[in-house]
């Protein structure tokens, strides 16, 4: 037991003495940084200094916002006043944005530039098909179609986004009954009735009336006797 316990002291006595040689070793009387303070912290980050994920992702797409924002054409449209077809060849009448109605060939039954006039065409528009009492129109890319007229027969095409739109007849308003024309033969009794009705009128208006008669004794010196069919007057003579 001896010797276990001198072992045990000597591990101790080595123990001690190589942690306190390293102890020595790191703690230099010499060192440059020994007395001076403690360099100050860091300030502060504001809250305005930190990124803005929001603010750049606004500025990273700038110009996306502009072009969804930017303006669109007016809409140009056009409606339907009739459908032709000769054989294989057909044609439409339409009326254009200027209120004005032109003919439309459909050539070669395949997609056709609409133009009233060779030195006027629509541009970007183009008639698709053409059925009885129906077409197909194909709008610009830059303009499509985006309010319907259905009241006028134009619909906007809303599974392709407007680009396209139908054109169909509408009724139009009953016209107005006709009055029944007047023979000759009844307008000349109705005018002979009314003369009648203004003869009686007369009559009874004037059956009370006594002509004056003046007689030639009774008219003074110096005055004569006009007649007329209403009476006699006396005027003075000249």
């Amino acid at each position: 037991m001896r010797y276990y316990d001198i072992l045990i002291t000597l591990i101790l006595i080595m123990t001690v003495w190589l942690g306190s040689t390293q102890t020595h070793a790191a703690f230099d009387l010499f060192e440059a940084d020994r007395g001076k303070p403690p360099p100050p912290p860091p300030p502060p980050i504001k809250q305005s200094q930190l990124p803005n994920p929001f603010r750049l992702r606004q500025q990273e797409i700038p110009h996306k916002t502009q072009k969804s924002r930017k303006a669109l054409p007016p809409q140009k449209d056009f409606f339907l006043r009739g459908t032709s077809r000769i054989g294989d060849f057909r044609s439409v009448i339409l009326k254009g944005p200027d209120n004005k109605d032109f003919i439309q060939h459909f050539k070669n039954n395949a997609r056709t530039p609409i133009e009233p006039r060779s030195d006027y065409p629509y541009k970007g528009y183009y008639l698709l098909e053409v059925e009885a009492r129906k077409v197909k129109i194909e709008y610009p890319a830059e303009s499509p179609c985006r309010k319907s007229n259905e009241k006028k027969g134009m619909t906007c095409s809303e599974a392709d986004g407007g680009k396209t739109a139908l054109l169909a007849l509408t009724q139009s308003k009953a016209l107005p009954t006709p009055k029944p024309r007047v023979s000759k033969t009844k307008k000349a009794a109705d005018a002979k009735k009314r003369r009648e009705e203004k003869r009686k009128k007369r009559q009874e208006q004037y059956k009370n009336f006594k002509r004056k008669v003046i007689k030639d004794e009774d008219v003074p010196e110096g005055m004569r006797v006009v007649r007329t069919p209403f009476g006699d007057r006396l005027v003075p003579k000249k």
